[in-house]
């Protein structure tokens, strides 16, 4: 005998029931896959976030270290014209020097015997006009 009009409303009442869980287990689900994207996007956002950002702390290194590179060459030619200077062009200003100071002395020895001279024929001439 087939089942009576009771059985099959329980029946329909419980299948009822049972869907109604499936539902409410898949709006769960769903909610929670939405929340894991929204997640995983605000991560993703912040990742990329935290690359840009070290991709200009590591711009700004390479800058430093590329003005630290051209301050050091330039110490470095510094240095070679300091070296230059010291071993070619400072004798030769000394040479200078010394020359200039052997005129000044010659012109001093030159005029101290003129001077000499001059006082010594001014009194030789008084003794004769005597």
């Amino acid at each position: 005998m087939p089942g009576s009009n009771d059985d099959t409303l329980r029946v329909l009442g419980r299948l009822e029931e049972k869907v109604d869980g499936v539902g409410k287990r898949l709006d769960r689900f769903e909610q929670e896959f939405t929340d894991e994207r929204r997640s995983s996007s605000e991560s993703r956002h912040r990742l990329h976030e935290r690359i840009d950002e070290q991709s200009s702390r590591i711009t700004e290194a390479e800058k430093t270290v590329v003005a630290a590179a051209i301050a050091a060459q330039q110490r470095d030619v510094i240095a070679g014209l300091k070296g230059t200077i010291d071993d070619e062009i400072k004798p030769t200003i000394n040479q200078v020097k010394d020359i200039t100071r052997l005129g000044k002395t010659a012109a001093l020895i030159v005029a101290s015997l003129g001077f000499t001279a001059g006082a010594c024929s001014s009194i030789s001439r008084r003794r004769l006009c005597r």
